[in-house]
């Protein structure tokens, strides 16, 4: 298990409402065991939000992909952050 935090750009992030291409079932069965999300923003959308999640490595990368993370620097730390899990 590896906990990881993505960093978000807050304003894309509302627009679609948070709402992600998969269930509850499907982030279990790919190995998320959990997410935190934070809430209660204002109206500066120039931040960015931080969305911890705990999962396997699989779990993890799944997670990214769901969240569209092209952050190549955040993509680097995911991997890192994997490898010493393992």
């Amino acid at each position: 298990m590896a906990e990881f935090t993505f960093f978000l750009d807050a304003e894309p992030y509302m627009m679609t409402g948070a709402e992600l291409a998969a269930t509850e079932q499907d982030l279990i069965d790919q190995g998320v065991v959990s997410v935190d999300i934070p809430t209660g923003f204002g109206a500066d959308l120039g931040d960015r939000i931080p969305v911890r999640v705990v999962g396997t490595g699989a779990g993890l990368r799944f997670y990214a992909k769901l969240l569209r993370i092209s952050d190549e620097m955040q993509l680097g730390d995911l991997e890192r952050v994997i490898a010493a899990a393992d």
